[in-house]
């Protein structure tokens, strides 16, 4: 069975908060500003690439971005094409860390943008969404309510997190490489190809995944997912914001009258 709207929605989620916390930057040196500090040379070596990644996670406390992402269904025969905007909100402190995701419109092949609303939450035990064209609240229990774990532990069961992720257990399910920028290539991206191995416990939902790191912000630029079914998920990342103040209330629950609420329990 090919893979429907609502499991892309889900699996666009997964793509997209695993892609925030792969490189998010730490913040600034003391004594200098933002925009101001220059970052270290970029080493063209995988080895080298990898361990900045890894390094930059560790100082990531929130990430905000806007995002174009693209589902494309069968793209030999069917190539069905859905568009949507979303915003992804991540805060992480010493009493867990929470997840959001706005999606905010929607377009299927060459139809114009419509609003299509829905939200994606994480906040340590339970995944919630809120589909605003059928005015349902699902929320399914991921972990035991006095056992929280946190958002990219969550995430990386469904999804390979470089940089939170110890490097040895990237390459234990992926062939990992670093190809030499052509022509085409932007020359401001690193591009790495991380392609599933036959024994991965990826396997059965992924073949390859792509992902372009900005070289000046080494945040993420763009990510792209090939499945099993053939589809592809690929998502942009813009206007990005790293280590900056998240009210709380952006994670707030919303919950409007008329919608129905269907709470799904941990299996004992």
């Amino acid at each position: 069975m090919k893979t429907t709207l609502a499991k892309a929605t889900l699996a666009a989620a997964v793509l997209m908060l695993a892609t925030a916390g792969l490189f998010a930057s730490p913040d600034p040196p003391a004594g200098c500003g933002e925009r101001k500090c220059k970052q270290a040379p970029v080493s063209n070596t995988l080895d080298s690439t990898l361990k900045k990644l890894r390094n930059r996670a560790a100082g990531i406390t929130s990430y905000q971005a806007k995002l174009d992402y693209l589902f494309i269904q069968d793209p030999e025969l069917l190539d069905a094409r859905t568009t949507r905007t979303a915003v992804l909100y991540y805060t992480r402190n010493k009493q867990g860390s929470k997840l959001r995701i706005n999606f905010d419109t929607i377009s299927q092949d060459d139809e114009k943008p419509r609003e299509y609303l829905e939200q994606i939450l994480f906040d340590g035990v339970w995944l919630t969404k809120i589909d605003h064209q059928l005015k349902t609240i699902d929320s399914y229990q991921q972990t035991p309510q006095d056992a929280p774990i946190d958002a990219f532990e969550f995430i990386s069961r469904n999804f390979p997190i470089i940089g939170f992720a110890p490097t040895q257990d990237i390459r234990k399910h992926f062939f990992i490489s670093q190809p030499d920028p052509t022509p085409a290539d932007a020359n401001d991206l690193i591009y790495l190809e991380l392609k599933v191995k036959p024994d991965s416990s990826y396997k059965d939902d992924y073949t390859r995944i792509d992902f372009w790191i900005n070289k000046t912000t080494f945040l993420p630029a763009r990510v792209r997912a090939f499945s099993t079914e053939e589809d592809v998920y690929d998502i942009q990342l813009l206007d990005t914001k790293v280590n900056k103040n998240l009210k709380n209330t952006v994670f707030k629950l919303e919950t409007p009258k008329d919608f129905s609420q269907n709470k799904h329990p941990l299996e004992q």
